[in-house]
């Protein structure tokens, strides 16, 4: 039997039928009649109830558990967090703030900067502090600043300028970005974490099996994905990783995202200590933390070709073929056995792009006559990810 979600009046009808089952007589029809009011009362209430129990429904399962925090008896809880604690994951990852170095004129040598220097970018409008002291010995100086606010806007590309919020006279009044220690990322969303949650539960801990991997890869922040192979010898253990790719561009992550990888594979963060993987797993073959079995994903990056395309909205319908193909190709993902959850999604094939192309199309009341998958510019009808290998569209032609 499906679950009733009944609405305020059915309730109340509900009410007035047991009414007069239980007195056996019609109540009057009078909108101010008592029983009637009654009625009306106690549906408000009992509805109250329904929405209730409805609510507690949903938090059985970590698909729909609440992500909002809601106050029972006094204590504040978010439903799907406690699921995440629970099993293991912990607390959503909270946002990292920007660290750079800036080059700066010194106009006073022999001078102190003081920690709290306050400077702004004008990109940005974010406020960037000195975290220590420095003593300018030279006319030129290396200083760290760190942004305030969290979170990838403050995030500065080498090169940009950062201006004194207040001229001192000791340093000239602006100072260029010349590396960025720490790439800063946003904290982790409801949906990511809600994966996190459902992956714990679907790739239980299993003592340094493949899954034990791609868990202790995503307690790292700017981790999109992770791909986990045993390499030659069996002891080898190779994992790609994707970044998040509002960090790092067409996903590729950089090389210090991959050390804290490593280290997130081979530490536990509680004890500090390497009991993570087993013993006879590699992945610093090095042993140096370089870990080299790391490594970020490649991209086999494909062209479309879509002929005769007839609708009345040419500008809007390709909008949205290009939307669903982007959708559809970020979606792609290397299949691995015991570790990839069904369905595979592991090929890029001509017959399921056509299928995209024809629901749009066939929605506009349109039609078209072929599409091809090209990868440099030879037309490819399907195509198999490979090891660590992720998928990107390029251009769509139309002729």
């Amino acid at each position: 039997m499906s679950l009733e979600i009944k609405t305020i009046q059915q309730i109340n009808d509900l009410i007035i039928q047991q009414l007069e089952a239980q007195l056996n007589q019609t109540i009057l029809l009078l909108p101010k009649s008592f029983t009637r009011i009654l009625s009306k009362v106690l549906s408000g209430i009992f509805i109250t109830l329904y929405k209730v129990s409805q609510w507690i429904f949903l938090q059985i399962f970590v698909s729909s558990a609440s992500w909002d925090e809601v106050e029972i008896y006094g204590k504040r809880i978010r439903p799907l967090v406690e699921w995440g604690k629970l099993i293991g994951v912990g607390e959503p990852i909270p946002a990292t703030n920007a660290e750079l170095e800036l080059e700066v004129t010194v106009n006073d040598i022999g001078s102190t900067l003081l920690a709290g220097t306050q400077f702004t970018s004008n990109i940005n409008g974010l406020i960037y502090i000195t975290q220590e002291d420095y003593t300018l010995a030279a006319a030129t100086e290396t200083i760290n600043v760190i942004c305030i606010t969290s979170g990838t806007q403050g995030n500065l590309d080498i090169a940009d300028i950062l201006s004194l919020v207040t001229v001192t006279g000791i340093i000239a009044e602006e100072a260029e970005i010349t590396d960025t220690l720490i790439i800063a990322a946003d904290g982790e969303t409801e949906s990511q974490y809600r994966q996190r949650v459902t992956e714990r539960f679907q790739l239980q801990p299993q003592g340094g099996a493949l899954a034990d991997y791609r868990l202790w890869s995503s307690e790292v922040l700017g981790v999109l994905q992770t791909y986990i192979y045993t390499g030659d010898p069996p002891s080898n253990v190779i994992i790609y990783v994707a970044g998040d790719p509002d960090i790092y561009t067409n996903r590729i992550p950089s090389a210090g995202l991959l050390i804290e990888v490593g280290d997130a594979c081979t530490y536990d963060p509680i004890t500090t200590l390497a009991t993570r993987k087993p013993l006879t797993a590699i992945i610093d073959p090095a042993g140096d933390g370089s870990y080299s079995n790391i490594l970020p994903i490649t991209r086999k990056i494909f062209d479309i070709e879509i002929t005769d395309l007839a609708v009345t909205d040419q500008t809007a319908v390709r909008s949205q073929i290009k939307t669903a193909l982007d959708e559809y190709f970020l979606s792609r993902e290397p299949y691995i056995v015991g570790l990839s959850l069904p369905p595979a999604k592991n090929m890029v094939n001509q017959v399921g792009i056509i299928g995209i192309i024809n629901d749009i199309v066939n929605a506009n009341n349109g039609s078209f006559t072929n599409a091809i998958l090209i990868f440099e510019t030879v037309v490819t009808p399907n195509h198999t990810l490979e090891e660590g290998q992720l998928v990107e569209l390029d251009t769509i032609t139309y002729t």
